[in-house]
């Protein structure tokens, strides 16, 4: 019934993030970071079919936006300019442009939230997304029957809202540690929300793509996008309820 791979690359995954918030050291951060963003980026840029879209660039913004601790606002500036020039340029459309809106400002605004806010809260916040999706998984797999939405089909209604009770659940438990309980619960439920959204999104533009993952990078989960859609989108919500 479950995917041997899929869990098996679920938990390599988690391993490698439970090193890296042990080791927290700001020069690892910023390269895995950088790495994340190109692979993403080169997935998103051929998802939108975006040929002049420049990863080096998005690495470029990155890098400033680092070097400022101001990643997510240098990113919005820098997307800005970059309409500016297709405006200029009277370009035949904007899809250029959209790699650097998706997953690029996305990215960013994850790596604003590990800047500002610490490795516990992103830590939390990767805990959160983890729950929802295993938990909308699972529960699914097991008991799911009815769906949940047309953009993702294989979603159930029944493993979305386990998901979510997962999510609030584990991630009251964790964020307890270093928040009130209150400030725990809600943060947990409304980070989940974003969750099922940021998948929801990431469904969306690979059916409009005609494609069924976005690379193939990961075994039994596809490409880099594919892992995380959820958690780059729930990343708003964290940066701004924490």
């Amino acid at each position: 019934m479950f995917s041997k791979t899929r869990i098996f690359s679920a938990i390599v995954m988690i391993a490698v993030i439970a090193v890296v918030a042990l080791v927290d050291n700001f020069l690892i951060n910023f390269a895995i970071f950088g790495v994340l963003l190109f692979l993403a980026f080169n997935e998103a840029k051929a998802m939108f079919k975006s040929k002049h879209a420049s990863a080096f660039v998005a690495l470029c913004i990155f890098a400033i936006g680092a070097f400022l601790d101001k990643p997510f606002f240098i990113g919005l500036m820098a997307l800005i300019l970059i309409l500016g020039y297709l405006v200029y340029k009277k370009s035949e459309n904007l899809n250029e442009l959209m790699p650097y809106i998706y997953p690029t400002l996305p990215i960013l605004m994850l790596y604003q939230v590990l800047s500002y806010e610490g490795m516990f809260v992103l830590f939390w916040l990767i805990v959160i997304v983890v729950a929802c999706d295993s938990g909308a998984y699972f529960i699914g797999k097991l008991i799911g029957e009815r769906a949940f939405s047309p953009t993702s089909p294989n979603k159930t209604l029944e493993g979305v809202v386990g998901g979510i009770v997962c999510a609030g659940i584990l991630g009251t438990i964790i964020g307890s540690f270093e928040f009130s309980l209150v400030k725990s619960i809600y943060i947990s439920l409304i980070v989940a929300i974003f969750t099922v959204i940021g998948d929801l999104l990431e469904s969306y533009f690979k059916r409009q793509a005609g494609v069924k993952d976005s690379g193939n990078l990961i075994p039994g989960h596809g490409g880099v996008l594919d892992r995380i859609d959820a958690v780059i989108i729930a990343a708003f919500a964290m940066a701004t309820l924490v």
